[in-house]
C-alpha cells in the first residue's frame, strides 16, 4: 500500500509510515514534513528503507523552514528519498511535480511486481 498526501496530509502519511511500517510499503509526500521526535518504529525504517517521494516548492511559506530542514536531514536516513524540490512554486502542486509522481509510483508498482512475480 503506498500513501499520498498534500500539506498536513503529507505529515500524517509520513507518522503513518512511521507508526505502522510494515502495513505501508510507500509514500508521496507533497509540501509536508516528517514531525520531529523519535519514534519506535523508526529504526526499523532505517533498516527497511522504503521509498518516498518528496516534492516541495522554493517559495512554500507554510511549512515552516525548521521543519523543512529537518525532514531533509530525516528522510534521507530513514527511507529510499527521491524527491524534488520545485523552483518558484508556492505551498501547491505543479504539473511537473504531478508527473514525477507518476513517475516514482509507476516505477514503485513495477518493483513490487517484480518481487511478487
Amino acid at each position: 500500500m503506498a500513501l499520498l498526501g498534500f500539506s498536513q496530509g503529507a505529515a500524517v502519511s509520513l507518522q503513518a509510515l512511521r507508526l505502522q511500517p510494515s502495513r505501508i510499503d510507500a509514500v508521496v509526500a507533497l509540501s509536508g514534513y516528517a514531525a520531529v521526535g523519535e519514534l519506535p518504529k523508526d529504526a526499523v525504517l532505517q533498516e527497511q528503507r522504503p521509498p518516498v517521494f518528496w516534492g516541495r516548492g522554493t517559495h512554500d511559506d507554510v511549512i515552516p523552514a525548521g521543519l523543512v530542514e529537518h525532514t531533509a536531514q530525516w528522510l534521507p536516513a530513514h527511507s529510499e528519498l527521491s524527491g524534488r524540490v520545485y523552483q518558484g512554486l508556492t505551498h501547491s502542486i505543479s504539473e511537473q511535480e504531478l508527473t514525477d509522481v507518476h513517475v516514482f509510483l509507476s516505477q514503485w508498482k513495477d518493483s513490487v511486481e517484480k518481487k511478487t512475480a
